[in-house]
């Protein structure tokens, strides 16, 4: 599967209903074991880490309960085979924009709220529900437009 886009659900109505990060970035990539260690970089496949979202000024808005949907810059291909790494980096922002989270039993979170640049975090046993979507070989139109198109 070529992932084109992930969303995060909004965990009802707590924290925000838009968040802002700034100089947001997502990175995805194979994890090298199915439980992560508190350094960054030794969880991925070495090489695999890719940067396939970025923006200056990310908005994160839904209302309760409701799915907030990032389409990726550069679509993942995702064997299917392996674990994989939602890698989310920001340097600042404002709001929370809180989201369901699920006790995966073993330490597949890691999370560094204080130095975006320190190699290491704190493991976690919960992560966020994500969603993810196929990437779309069409453009982005209406069926109505597609159809207006191709009807001349």
């Amino acid at each position: 599967m070529t992932i084109g886009e992930i969303s995060w659900q909004r965990a009802g109505s707590y924290g925000s209903e838009t968040g802002y990060y700034y100089g947001f970035k997502l990175y995805m990539g194979a994890a090298a074991g199915s439980e992560l260690t508190n350094t960054f970089a030794e969880n991925y496949v070495h090489g695999t880490r890719t940067l396939v979202y970025s923006t200056a000024a990310q908005q994160m808005t839904a209302l309760p309960d409701r799915w907030m949907t990032v389409l990726l810059d550069t679509p993942y291909y995702y064997s299917g085979t392996e674990d994989l790494i939602i890698e989310l980096e920001w340097v600042g922002g404002s709001n929370m924009f809180y989201t369901y989270m699920w006790d995966t039993g073993t330490n597949r979170g890691l999370m560094n709220k204080s130095d975006v640049g320190s190699p290491t975090g704190i493991l976690l046993a919960t992560m966020s529900e994500l969603m993810f979507g196929p990437a779309s070989v069409l453009e982005q139109r209406t069926f109505g437009s597609i159809k207006a198109v191709w009807a001349d």
